[in-house]
């Protein structure tokens, strides 16, 4: 199995926001893509209300959601190649969490006190 995505690299509000997801993608199993598609969403969702949104940042973020949801259609579909799959979707976090690196927060995040 990949090494499991490390979140210590990134400011405590993002690494907290990231952390089901890498979860939901290393545990899921046959039967649970609706789980895993609506755990990257909420994911997805809360980092983009915490950040400035770049290109490059924006880009990384729909390569991920994208990984991560064709792994969850195979875990729906019960298809061969879920471990293949899965590895993809974590290395998908891992390029994830080098650009969360450069986020900036935005404003919300900063009046709220959540900023770094």
């Amino acid at each position: 199995m990949p090494r499991t995505p490390s979140t210590d690299s990134l400011p405590s509000t993002l690494a907290i926001g990231l952390q089901p997801w890498i979860n939901v993608v290393e545990t899921a199993t046959i039967g649970m893509g609706e789980h895993l598609s609506a755990a990257a969403a909420n994911s997805s969702s809360g980092i983009r209300r915490r950040i400035v949104p770049t290109p490059l940042l924006d880009h990384a973020l729909v390569q991920t959601r994208m990984a991560t949801d064709i792994l969850a259609v195979a875990l729906d579909e019960r298809r061969a190649d879920v471990e293949r799959l899965r590895a993809d979707a974590l290395a998908a976090l891992r390029e994830l969490i080098v650009w969360l690196q450069e986020a900036k927060p935005n404003a919300v995040t900063g009046e709220l006190g959540l900023g770094w």
